[in-house]
């Protein structure tokens, strides 16, 4: 694709950028059931959203610079982290401040 384009085109077709790649893809409409599973998923991403919005400038800057010179931002590094650490962890809430490794 060689042209700025974005959003539907007659729910067949779905064309955006993503990290200034422009693609398209077939239109789908997901599933949602609503397993148990994807509701704990789904409330530990919200907790590492609110958790990373708590967190002090300092750490932010620490997860920013462990993300630095990677695709993911120190954002989202902290929130997959966080995530992984709840799964590994049967749910509990990593420490405050949660620092990377």
């Amino acid at each position: 694709m060689s042209i700025d384009a974005s959003g539907a085109f007659a729910d067949t077709m779905v064309y955006a950028k993503w990290k200034g790649i422009n693609y398209s893809r077939q239109y789908a409409i997901p599933s949602n059931p609503r397993t148990a599973n994807q509701l704990y998923i789904r409330d530990y991403f919200t907790t590492a959203v609110a958790a990373w919005q708590a967190e002090d400038q300092t750490t932010k800057d620490a997860w920013n610079q462990a993300a630095s010179g990677k695709p993911p931002s120190g954002f989202n590094l902290y929130v997959g982290e966080y995530v992984s650490y709840r799964m590994a962890n049967g749910g509990t809430m990593p420490p405050s401040p949660f620092m990377p490794s």
